[in-house]
């Protein structure tokens, strides 16, 4: 307990001081350890690898409650930083911090989605991939329903993994311009299979296990109200989009993993809160 203790309070800590950045001027611990998803690319030969599963906040400077967070699998080669296929997701948050608990999930996607498909893409080169803390430049870029949408930003990134900078969103999809700081951190997988989580989703008895392999795969299950539950699809970073059938209804669940505490929140399609399920085993 006074271990487990001690990597939560440690956790806080880090977030703490990544988003005392973030307000000066640029920005979870608990479960099992898993390994992080692997991507195909081979990392640089010395320096900062910045590979796995990443967590960055696009804080608004016009609407400081609102937050634009990307979920993301990321791969290097050298100085190019990019995501993987079906690695990226991004939702839309309001908050008062930069970091998970804070933040309540208030749209899937970003601007230009509504609903149906919503295309990620994290593309971005760093100034010295040999180095420690270090200069990138990347774009987010995002087609979906309404149109497309190109962010640009500029940060620093550490070898640890810590992103502070800012960037700049043109109008776009009926949505005037939009500028703001970014925080960010890699994260590692902390859940596998063997976990089992459970709660109430919708007023329903669930029991699941998660799980992401190479190449993103992400699956879910368990029983729902005691009938079996097999859902299928994509991780990135710590969210897991996952659908099935459930309770005979075709049906999509966003799992959000907090790895501060050690719990998953399920969003329906439309961003509905479902519940929480923490972990039991």
């Amino acid at each position: 307990m006074r271990a487990e203790a001690g990597k939560i309070a440690g956790r806080f800590v880090e977030l703490a001081l990544i988003a005392l950045v973030f307000v000066m001027g640029g920005c979870g611990g608990g479960g099992k350890d898993s390994s992080p998803v692997q991507p195909s690319t081979q990392p640089p030969t010395s320096g900062s690898d910045l590979r796995g599963p990443w967590e960055i906040f696009f804080q608004s400077d016009l609407s400081p409650s609102q937050f634009i967070v990307l979920e993301a699998n990321l791969s290097q080669t050298d100085k190019h930083l990019s995501s993987d296929a079906n690695g990226a997701v991004i939702f839309q948050g309001q908050g008062s911090a930069a970091y998970q608990p804070a933040i309540t999930v208030s749209h899937l996607g970003g601007e230009c989605h509504s609903s149906g498909a919503d295309g990620v893409t994290f593309d971005g080169t760093l100034a010295n991939p040999s180095s420690g803390t270090q200069a990138i430049s990347f774009t987010l870029a995002e087609n979906s329903t309404l149109g497309s949408a190109v962010m640009s930003a500029s940060a620093s990134i550490t070898a640890a993994g810590a992103m502070t900078g800012t960037y700049t969103l043109p109008a776009a999809c009926g949505f005037p311009e939009d500028h703001g700081t970014i925080a960010g951190y890699k994260d590692s997988t902390k859940f596998s299979t063997a976990n089992v989580y459970q709660g109430t989703l919708d007023g329903n008895a669930v029991v699941v296990g998660f799980g992401s392999a190479t190449g993103g795969v992400a699956s879910a299950s368990g029983t729902y109200n005691g009938t079996p539950l097999a859902l299928s699809g994509f991780a990135s970073g710590d969210a897991l989009t996952v659908t099935g059938t459930v309770s005979g209804q075709q049906t999509t669940w966003f799992a959000l993993y907090d790895s501060i505490y050690n719990v998953f929140n399920i969003y329906d399609a439309d961003a509905k809160l479902l519940g929480t399920l923490k972990q039991t085993s």
